[in-house]
């Protein structure tokens, strides 16, 4: 039988009744019956001491389906008031999230029972200074990787799954550091360089070391009380006001690292983009951050693509009966040496095509993807986009099970290898074509690493007999 984490009473209370809380409220089933399904979700596949990283991707895609419902709530509107169809996205997503999560379930509970001892055991096999320094190395080869990736258009895909080798060096720096209670004030100084040097690109990439954080305590943990959760609602508090701050400055703050180009370039120094950081931030008030409520949701939220794609499908334009993954599938899968004629990946006129929305594109320097549950419904409809979500998520649970099995020998290690590769795959936005390359991409990408690199990296990695000197100013005794 399968292990399931232990909930305490209080605990128990306090969810049930926020979660029942939830039906008073406007739009009250719409926002009870996804926390309900994520509720059930996490308690499915959450299991003690199992990785976290599919419960992050249960996480992410809930909050982009039931952030349309706060938003329509914020804003004093019945849940249909500018689509007919957001109902249905809403409910139809949360559905196809339980189709995509099936087949992912299934190879969970096939990892063998683990507790925080047996996981301290294995992270102990390696060297506490060798996985440093290995993270330092990775970490200064992956700034110069991402800033060269797009120089080679072939191998761009290749070379940016190859930087996931620093998150995983990452997590197993931060298990080891964790599990043994030891050299966590520098663990945490590495985590501050990562958060603060994500501003500096275009992207935002501050939020990937949050989400690598939030898998590497979520896999630790063996049961819940009523302090765990106390403290969760602090730091979703906490995370949910840095939201609205971020969604103030960063359209001020993105055009002038472009330099006000229709690009999504930076063109400044690092240091100017500093002061222009901390000037924008000291300029956030109250009263800013209340109005941004409003696009820091529309933001966030996903449904309302899909909403509109209900509209024009098939009403409007037909179902393309498979055509539009085939193609997605052909353009991922065949090098542009093979086809000059290929056309560069623009997934804004996609989603104009599909939602009848006039967007901008990538001529304006913007990219406004459709997602890949819309994706599936054009394909299909309604029951036949849950046949392909439920494809995806065994695909995602084979390659989830091989990178567990195969990566080493290690299982904290083989942890850390399948949360790098997967965390990507955490939001709705993605469409079709992007999310095939990528994960294309990182199948290669991980398959030669496990036949060519791991074993060496692991071998590097293991403690030596050699007496490791405890009195070096990293490490703490």
């Amino acid at each position: 039988m399968v292990e399931k984490i232990k909930i305490d009473d209080i605990s128990v209370f306090f969810i049930c009744t926020l979660l029942f809380s939830t039906l008073l409220m406007n739009n009250g089933y719409y926002v009870f019956f996804p926390l309900l399904g994520l509720l059930i979700l996490l308690y499915l596949i959450q299991q003690p001491f199992k990785p976290a990283i599919f419960s992050l991707l249960c996480i992410q895609h809930y909050l982009q389906i039931a952030s349309a419902v706060w938003l329509c709530n914020y804003l004093d509107k019945e849940i249909n008031y500018n689509t007919p169809f957001r109902s249905t996205a809403t409910i139809a997503s949360l559905i196809g999230l339980f189709s995509l999560m099936l087949p992912v379930l299934y190879f969970q509970n096939k990892i063998p029972k683990q507790s925080f001892v047996s996981l301290r055991a294995s992270v102990n096999e390696f060297s506490s200074q060798k996985l440093l320094y290995a993270y330092i190395i990775a970490f200064v080869a992956s700034s110069f990787l991402g800033s060269i990736a797009f120089v080679f258009g072939g191998l761009t895909q290749i070379i940016i799954s190859v930087v996931k080798v620093k998150w995983m060096l990452f997590l197993l720096f931060g298990y080891h550091c964790i599990l043994n209670n030891e050299n966590k004030k520098l663990f945490f100084l590495f985590v501050a360089l990562e958060f603060i040097s994500g501003f500096l690109g275009f992207f935002s990439d501050f939020k990937t070391v949050i989400f690598f954080l939030a898998v590497l305590f979520i896999s630790l943990v063996g049961k819940i009380n009523s302090k765990q959760v106390i403290y969760a609602f602090f730091i979703g508090t906490a995370l949910l006001f840095f939201g609205l701050f971020w969604t103030v400055i960063k359209g001020d703050y993105r055009t002038f690292l472009n330099g006000g180009q229709q690009s999504q370039a930076v063109v400044v120094e690092t240091n100017e983009a500093v002061n222009k950081l901390w000037d924008l931030s000291s300029s956030v008030n109250s009263n800013s951050l209340s109005a941004s409520t409003v696009d820091f949701l529309d933001r966030l939220q996903y449904t309302y693509h899909f909403a509109k794609t209900m509209e024009m499908i098939p009403d409007i334009l037909p179902y393309e009966n498979g055509n539009n993954w085939l193609a997605s599938i052909e353009f991922t899968t065949t090098p542009r040496i093979l086809n000059p004629n290929k056309p560069n990946y623009d997934a804004t006129e996609k989603t104009k095509k599909y939602t009848g929305i006039k967007y901008a594109g990538k001529k304006e320097g913007v990219s406004f993807s459709l997602g890949y549950f819309p994706d599936s419904y054009i394909d299909f409809g309604l029951y036949g986009m849950m046949g392909v979500l439920f494809a995806l998520g065994l695909l995602y649970g084979v390659v989830y099970n091989y990178l567990l099995k195969k990566s080493s020998a290690n299982i904290i290690f083989n942890y850390s290898a399948a949360c790098a590769f997967f965390l990507e795959f955490n939001a709705l936005e993605m469409d079709s074509t992007f999310l095939l390359g990528r994960l294309f991409a990182s199948m290669i990408t991980f398959y030669i690493l496990i036949k060519l690199a791991f074993p060496k990296l692991v071998k590097y990695l293991k403690k030596s007999n050699k007496i490791i000197n405890e009195e070096s100013p990293f490490f703490s005794t």
